[in-house]
């Protein structure tokens, strides 16, 4: 009963207080003129803007570059700017009529943030908690390589966003990754690839998105710059962009979901342990298959090498990259660093490979994400993957 009644006696208090409130906004607007100079207005009114800054101009803010998207949910982040047409300068009669209105959208804004209820003042309910640093039930998972038809796992995963976008229901994710795979004539391998990572990523508890990089045209595939396309078209979908970045051939299917999809501090090789490679490691540098990098580490080696045109040498050029920015590679111990490879034919080796390694070192800062140069053919946003087909050719 105590509770109760000093709950209606605080419910009752801020009403009489909300009303004095508005009493006062109401006096101030009918007697405003008169009283220019009172207290009141003194203590209600806030400028708009402030007189020591200099004015913002519309035209020095500039907006995100659009994007050509089909079938899209997404919505580009624009910059809010300012009407050239405001400025500094402005007269009493500015500031008098724009005084009462902020002062009501204040009251009301308070008045939103509580809700009275007979159990007295109840507040707005906070975020929710940081996902688990480890989340719970993770182990060794099976893969089934049975052929699919994509349609059907495009019917899967309601869970799952527009865009191959995932985000956990019930807790704050730690990592925000996006997942870029470099891509050309795989549908089948496609198909499974989704029908096992979904899964795979949502028990993690971390928001991600699948972005399927392809190359157009009939060049030699050239893996490394599908990879640079894929990391700089996946920042422009997402807002703030994304935190880390897994480069993930289609091939290869994680057998143990304690390999967490993240960035640590140090470059992390996540595929060191590979069923048709008798679950050992090639050799120590190695760096290819499936790899995770930062934001901050991608861009200070500068991003893959744009120059392998054919099968391999990409992944050992990314390795002396990371050691010449002195970081080193991470990875999980062997027995959770599993992966079945799916079955694929050997595409043709680079025979320029060795001769673009022995210039790394001298050359990785004027090749790589700062001399990128593609032509994004479409974007398009399917259920389970965001699809980027773009022109990689050399231009003349």
């Amino acid at each position: 009963m105590g509770g109760a009644g000093g709950g209606g006696r605080a419910a009752r208090a801020l009403r009489l207080l909300l009303l004095l409130v508005l009493a006062l906004a109401a006096v101030e607007y009918l007697f405003g003129s008169i009283l220019d100079a009172s207290p009141l207005r003194t203590y209600l009114y806030t400028p708009v803007y402030n007189a020591t800054q200099s004015t913002i101009k519309a035209n020095e803010r500039q907006p995100w570059p659009k994007i050509p998207l089909q079938n899209s949910t997404h919505n580009t982040p624009i910059n809010n700017t300012l009407s050239q047409n405001n400025t500094l300068n402005m007269t009493r009669r500015n500031e008098t009529e724009l005084s009462t209105p902020i002062l009501l959208t204040k009251i009301m804004e308070g008045i939103k943030n509580f809700v009275t209820t007979e159990g007295g003042v109840k507040v707005s309910e906070p975020a929710m908690p940081l996902c688990d640093a480890m989340p719970p039930d993770l182990g060794p998972v099976t893969v089934n390589k049975t052929e699919i038809e994509l349609e059907w796992v495009e019917k899967k995963y309601p869970q799952v966003h527009r865009g191959g976008r995932y985000s956990p229901p019930n807790c704050t994710a730690r990592h925000k990754v996006a997942i870029i795979v470099p891509y050309r004539d795989r549908q089948q391998h496609l198909a499974i690839f989704l029908n096992h990572m979904h899964p795979f990523l949502m028990k993690q508890q971390i928001e991600y998105g699948i972005f399927i990089v392809e190359q157009e045209g009939s060049s030699d595939f050239n893996r490394a710059k599908l990879m640079n396309v894929g990391f700089a078209e996946s920042q422009k979908q997402k807002a703030g962009g994304w935190q880390c970045f897994i480069f993930h051939d289609i091939d290869l299917l994680p057998l143990d979901s304690r390999n967490l999809y993240s960035c640590p501090k140090q470059p992390r090789h996540m595929s060191a342990s590979i069923d048709k490679l008798h679950f050992k490691l090639p050799y120590e540098d190695i760096f290819g298959g499936v790899s995770a990098m930062t934001l901050e580490q991608f861009t200070k080696v500068n991003g893959f090498s744009n120059k392998y045109w054919g099968w391999g040498g990409e992944d050992d050029d990314m390795f002396y990259r990371i050691k010449k920015m002195n970081y080193h590679i991470a990875r999980y111990k062997m027995s959770i660093a599993r992966y079945a490879m799916l079955d694929h034919k050997k595409s043709a080796p680079n025979p320029k490979r060795y001769q673009l390694l022995s210039q790394t070192s001298k050359t990785f800062q004027k090749d790589g994400l700062s001399t990128l140069e593609y032509d994004v053919v479409q974007v398009v946003q399917h259920h389970l993957y965001t699809h980027v087909l773009a022109n990689v050719d050399e231009r003349s």
